[in-house]
């Protein structure tokens, strides 16, 4: 015959066993959020649930919380937010977490209420994520393409010839249609434009038609930047001719790793596309104005 002591110890047993279900099931919903919104950082937290009586005029109550690492729990009580703001106030809470609340705690915020709106809460969060995400992404593309019209617009005013214009144009519509063959264009043009510059200003053209050593002769003719009083600017202005040699030098590397003007099936992006044009573009109306300042000022 089984004693009432055995029913009771039984008991005990199958309530330990279920508050320690309850845990190992927070955890695995704790890995399975981790899971599914990878490294994003996140800020979600559920409904509040009523945790019970402090005294007959205050009662805790908590919420989950999950930052995109962790499950935790946000609690506060009546009484504290009556002393802080007289309204519930998610930055004054305390944020404990779940190893750290009891059993019959954590037996009412694991109800199935309470855990469906941490799953919503997330996914709200991941929504407005991906809705500023997608905001912030269509206002650099807005840019970006604002300031390749201006490129091109600045370009069209200030080329000599179909040629040079044709290539540009190459390079333009390639970015969308084949990014690597786009890269290719944009070195192909800021060579032609530094041959321009070089055999309009009768300079000698080096051994080697590459940017590396075309760029070199275009930048060191360049005259001196002075300020409007005649003066030389220093060291550190000057270093700006360097720079525009630097970045000409720099979508010569970038065909060279990405392009298809050295064989093969390389790949490239429409970013380093766009990147490659833009930086073309602009060195290209930087040496063809020195060239028309060369042109015009009194010999």
């Amino acid at each position: 015959m089984t004693s009432r002591k055995d029913v009771l110890a039984r008991l005990a047993k199958q309530v330990r066993d279920s508050r320690s279900e309850i845990r190992a099931g927070l955890a695995d919903i704790e890995k399975e959020l981790r899971d599914a919104v990878g490294e994003l950082s996140l800020y979600a937290t559920g409904e509040n649930v009523n945790l019970g009586y402090i005294d007959e005029d205050d009662w805790e109550y908590g919420k989950f919380y999950f930052d995109g690492q962790h499950l935790r729990v946000l609690t506060s009580s009546t009484v504290d937010d009556a002393m802080q703001h007289g309204t519930p106030y998610e930055g004054d809470m305390a944020l404990k977490n779940i190893s750290d609340l009891s059993d019959e705690k954590l037996i009412k915020l694991a109800c199935p209420a309470a855990i469906d709106s941490i799953y919503n809460a997330v996914e709200k969060s991941l929504t407005q994520i991906l809705g500023e995400a997608t905001n912030s992404a269509q206002l650099l593309s807005e840019f970006s393409n604002h300031h390749s019209q201006a490129v091109h617009d600045d370009l069209a005013d200030l080329l000599d010839g179909d040629y040079l214009e044709k290539q540009w144009n190459k390079a333009r519509i390639a970015i969308l249609t084949d990014p690597a063959d786009s890269i290719s264009h944009s070195n192909a043009f800021i060579e032609s434009v530094c041959r321009h510059y070089l055999e309009t200003r009768a300079l000698p053209l080096p051994s080697e038609l590459v940017i590396t050593r075309l760029i070199g002769l275009v930048v060191n003719d360049f005259p001196a930047l002075k300020l409007p009083d005649g003066t030389e600017y220093g060291d550190d202005i000057t270093r700006l001719f360097g720079g525009v040699k630097s970045i000409a030098q720099g979508v010569g590397v970038l065909r060279t790793h990405v392009s298809s003007a050295h064989g093969g099936n390389k790949v490239a992006h429409q970013a380093e596309a766009r990147l490659a044009n833009n930086l073309a573009g602009s060195i290209a109306v930087y040496i063809l104005e020195k060239l028309k300042g060369h042109m015009e000022r009194p010999h």
